[in-house]
């Protein structure tokens, strides 16, 4: 069953996963006109691509060790770490180990 998105108001809880981090999926928390917020959660060697967005971004470690790379070089965040990447910047993500972040997207008007 997919978790509805938040409303105007709503609270969700961001803490670390822990032991259940491996049976939750990555899953859009809310969507607006302007601003998405995403939980990416990554198993242990799991590897998004290289990809980006038209927007500015941040991305926030919650739990585990993510090895981010960026503009040819590789930065690792790990738990309480946050990066930023301006809008269009290209970027691939490879979880060291099980870990959770929390994806915020400004999202352009075309």
């Amino acid at each position: 069953m997919a978790m509805p998105h938040l409303s105007s108001g709503g609270i969700i809880n961001i803490l670390p996963l822990g032991k259940i981090i491996n049976s939750t999926p990555t899953a859009a928390i809310f969507k607006d006109e302007h601003l998405e917020v995403i939980r990416i959660v990554l198993t242990s060697g799991m590897r998004m691509p290289t990809h980006a967005v038209a927007g500015p971004i941040t991305v926030q470690c919650i739990e585990g060790e993510v090895d981010i790379g960026v503009d040819g070089a590789n930065r690792k965040i790990c738990a309480g770490d946050l990066l930023y990447l301006a809008g269009g910047v290209g970027h691939d993500l490879t979880a060291i180990v099980n870990s959770s972040l929390l994806v915020t997207i400004a999202l352009l008007e075309r």
